[in-house]
């Protein structure tokens, strides 16, 4: 049968037809929408849902991902959106200073970075991400503690110089400002070369589905690469960072050995970690 000038196959039942009647319907109003209109259709899309991947857009708007592509590149180019191989995601807002971001839920994080170092075993190498927990973390570390820490940030390497019985392994390459910390295909590299002990990260965001993401595109993949060369991996977060939305995914929380969070976390939250078989450390207050 032909409705609307597009042939449907008979469907089986009357609920199917009216199915593929309204996917169609939906197919023709998007197909008959001029570029302009596409684009703005496509930013609402991402702004919606966080990101888009561009096979999908053509799916959904009956176009060739060529066109896609030239969309995504004009949203880009407007700077609406930030562009990953494969789709768009939601333009990040921009970072909040390093020294207003240190102030945040300051008590909670000097709980967890003390948790977290007292958790740690001398001759421990490991590979750091530059959140301002981490920073706190590796302020904690005892005195007397002997390892390695790797790290793509200049802050932590700095505060780890504090230490003397650590050593300290700088990954360099240009530094990106929002979230200061080298990054480029040459840190992805080195990150790679590694065999650390253990990978500590902290949370820009970890989703409703329990996945760790982050704000920026090249932070989510050196997080990545941390994890993959890390034998067991600790994300510190606090209460604030569950349920955050972010736009660049990370990993599954399933792929993390452990997650050390503050006393104001959910409990219905936590327990969906442990069952994930993640184990779960309630950061002390005393």
């Amino acid at each position: 049968m032909v409705y609307g000038g597009i042939v449907l196959i008979e469907a089986s039942n009357r609920r199917d037809w009216r199915l593929m009647v309204r996917q169609s319907n939906r197919k023709l109003v998007q197909t008959s929408l001029s570029p302009e209109e596409r684009q703005a259709t496509i930013l609402e899309r991402i702004n919606e849902k966080g990101r888009a991947l561009s096979s999908e857009l053509a799916i959904e708007f009956g176009v060739s991902e060529d066109s896609i592509r030239r969309d995504l590149r004009h949203l880009t180019d407007a700077k609406l959106v930030q562009r990953f191989h494969g789709g768009a995601a939601k333009k990040a807002t921009p970072s909040l200073e390093f020294e207003t971001r240190l102030s945040q839920n300051a008590r909670a994080k000097n709980f967890i970075a003390l948790e977290a170092a007292a958790r740690v075993a001398n001759n421990t190498t490991m590979l750091v991400d530059s959140s301002t927990t981490v920073l706190s973390f590796i302020r904690a570390l005892h005195p007397r503690f002997e390892g390695c820490i790797i790290t793509a940030s200049p802050d932590i390497a700095v505060v780890a110089l504090e230490n003397p019985s650590v050593a300290v392994v700088t990954i360099g390459g240009v530094i990106n400002r929002a979230n200061r910390s080298a990054v480029g295909a040459s840190v992805l590299a080195s990150v790679q070369s590694y065999n650390a002990d253990l990978c500590v990260l902290g949370a820009c965001g970890i989703d409703d589905n329990l996945c760790l993401r982050a704000d920026d595109l090249e932070d989510a993949l050196l997080k990545r690469e941390m994890i993959r060369s890390s034998s067991a991996t600790m994300v510190l977060a606090s209460a604030d960072k569950f349920g955050k939305p972010a736009a660049f995914f990370v990993a599954p929380i399933s792929e993390i050995s452990s997650v050390i969070v503050d006393q104001m976390t959910d409990v219905d939250v936590l327990r969906r970690i442990r069952e994930q078989g993640v184990s779960v450390i309630l950061a002390s207050e005393i």
